[in-house]
C-alpha cells in the first residue's frame, strides 16, 4: 500500500471516531451540568464526587482523541440550550 492510502485510511479512522464520540461527549456534557446546578460552585461539585468519578471526569477530559468531539458536542449543547431558544429537546 501506498503511504497515501495509509494516511486516508488513518484520517477516516480518527473522523469515524469524532464522529461517534459527538453524541457519547452530548449526554456527559448534559449530565455534568445536571450535577453542577445542584453545587453551589464547581469546586464543591469536583469535592464531593467520588473517586471513581472524578478519575472517569479527568480521563474523559484528559484525552486528546475526545477533544473534537467535546469541542463538537460543547457548540451543539451550547445552541441548543442558549436563553430564548424555543428548540430545546
Amino acid at each position: 500500500m501506498s503511504e497515501t492510502v495509509v494516511f486516508y485510511i488513518v484520517i477516516g479512522i480518527l473522523a469515524a471516531y469524532v464522529i461517534g464520540m459527538v453524541p457519547l461527549m452530548y449526554s456527559y456534557i448534559s449530565e455534568v451540568k445536571k450535577k453542577q446546578a445542584a453545587y453551589s460552585s464547581q469546586n464543591e461539585m469536583y469535592e464531593k464526587m467520588s473517586f471513581e468519578s472524578e478519575q472517569a471526569h479527568f480521563s474523559v477530559q484528559g484525552n486528546i482523541l475526545n477533544t473534537p468531539s467535546l469541542l463538537i458536542a460543547t457548540l451543539i449543547y451550547k445552541l441548543r440550550h442558549r436563553k430564548g431558544n424555543h428548540l430545546n429537546v
